[in-house]
């Protein structure tokens, strides 16, 4: 009998992990949507645009939230990888940016620059030994342009700050 709930707890724990990845996809996807939406709004007049940036934010928020909640799953069962992070990280640094842009309110550009921050320091553009088959030290063009576009939005953040020497350390990159 003992064997039996083993084996029935470790189906359920299974089950629990799959249902966590598709937890996962399903806002990733969700994300991704809302976030190409917000690209089609025009740049001003239209009124539902706070509307539709605050069910962004919050489906990005659950996203960070639910991944870091999950990491240990993930990496197992997804291959989450360090870059999809920072990917994620980025599109929330560019959501301040956008808002920022819509409002005029610095405070938002300040949370771009925060997010921005976090992902070089924490490498999440740079291979390790987990992604060392798709680092952007082994050449893959789509993380190199990911890398290469994170960079602009980081220093095009940091001029409108004017934070000059965080432009001097980006350039050298």
């Amino acid at each position: 009998t003992t064997l039996a709930c083993n084996q029935l707890s470790v189906l359920d724990d299974q089950q629990k992990d799959k249902r966590i990845v598709q937890e996962f996809c399903h806002l990733l996807e969700k994300s991704k949507q809302l976030f190409n939406g917000l690209r089609d709004l025009p740049s001003y007049g239209h009124k539902q645009w706070q509307t539709y940036f605050g069910r962004a934010f919050d489906i990005y928020t659950r996203l960070w939230k639910f991944q870091q909640i999950n990491r240990h799953v993930l990496d197992k069962y997804y291959n989450l990888k360090r870059w999809q992070i920072g990917e994620i990280a980025s599109k929330i640094g560019q959501l301040y940016y956008h808002y920022y842009l819509r409002t005029s309110e610095t405070n938002y550009l300040h949370e771009a620059f925060q997010f921005y921050g976090a992902i070089r320091a924490r490498g999440y553009y740079t291979s390790n030994i987990k992604d060392s088959n798709l680092g952007i030290e082994n050449n893959n063009p789509e993380l190199i342009v990911k890398k290469l576009r994170y960079l602009a939005r980081f220093i095009v953040v940091c001029m409108l700050l004017k934070r000059i020497k965080n432009v001097k350390e980006l350039t050298r990159v």
